[in-house]
């Protein structure tokens, strides 16, 4: 894709990402829009919309942050909010999208997240169900499009539902490729919302203690309700995350080493460089490098 100083940013495709009704959500298939992005569509990101897509026909390549997935009828891929991904897929590929804002996902998930210790706002997923597996997703999805077209009452929640259900079987396939679940049965929720506020406060500085006290809770529950989840401590979390952000940034925008390490928190470049090489093994220089030709990274040969 060309590089920018952004990375594109949308609501549903080809619009202009900003403020979401409450509880919205949004169904349609990807030939819809096919005279705006001919099959392929460059790397963008959804701030405020979480996507479930199942490919119905037609091969193709799926990208997500820097990995590479081979589209097939029917791989089903789950992108929480600010993923960065796309596609390019062969003419006459088609796929169910349903658009979620977060309170309409938090909504249908936050129980399925409670009860299965699945942090479905932090993985995403793309899914190569067996043919078993694919008939019935195939099923579901058709029922979430006709009861999204009908508009009758209450087809929010039937939509909601079908959410529900879908993600469930999702965790089910995919349940190898998570994190452990947590032993503990009343962390999970914390941890979940410590994930939102980490996600909401993306690149600012507040303290664990200042985090802790945000959630009503304190820095000793918060570390307990990480290391049971995730096996980190809550300032591993975070970092992580900003780490996630930066490679992101470096992958898919033309913003220099320090301009990237500024928009992720870290003011000073020395730092931002040390932290990222502590997660990585590479300096942000290094990592950028490897992944991107020189010709297109502006400033890369920041360290």
């Amino acid at each position: 894709m060309p590089r920018t100083a952004k990375i594109p940013a949308y609501s549903l495709f080809g619009q202009q990402a900003g403020l979401l009704e409450p509880r919205f959500c949004h169904v349609e298939r990807i030939g819809q829009r096919w005279r705006l992005h001919g099959g392929a569509v460059e790397e963008h990101s959804h701030p405020h919309l979480h996507q479930l897509t199942a490919w119905i026909s037609g091969r193709g390549e799926y990208r997500a942050d820097d990995a590479v997935a081979e589209i097939h009828p029917l791989t089903v891929c789950w992108m929480p909010a600010g993923v960065v991904h796309g596609f390019t897929v062969n003419t006459g590929s088609d796929a169910i999208v349903l658009s979620m804002s977060d309170d309409f996902a938090r909504e249908q998930l936050l129980p399925l997240a409670r009860e299965t210790h699945f942090n479905p706002f932090q993985k995403r997923l793309v899914i190569q169900p067996s043919p078993n597996e694919a008939e019935w997703l195939r099923a579901l999805f058709t029922r979430m499009e006709q009861e999204y077209a009908r508009s009758l009452a209450g087809h929010a929640q039937a939509v909601g539902a079908l959410v529900t259900l879908i993600m469930a079987e999702l965790h089910r396939m995919g349940r190898d490729t998570h994190d452990p679940a947590p032993r503990g049965r009343d962390e999970p929720s914390l941890l979940v919302r410590f994930m939102g506020l980490v996600e909401s406060t993306l690149g600012e500085r507040a303290t664990i203690g200042q985090m802790a006290g945000h959630l009503g809770t304190t820095p000793y529950l918060l570390n307990r309700a990480c290391r049971q989840g995730l096996d980190l401590n809550a300032s591993e979390v975070v970092r992580n995350r900003h780490m996630q952000e930066a490679k992101r940034l470096l992958l898919f925008t033309s913003l220099g080493i320090g301009e990237t390490g500024q928009v992720v928190g870290y003011p000073d470049p020395a730092h931002f460089a040390r932290t990222f090489r502590t997660v990585t093994g590479q300096t942000p220089g290094e990592w950028r490098e490897a992944r991107v030709p020189r010709s297109s990274t502006g400033n890369a040969g920041e360290q």
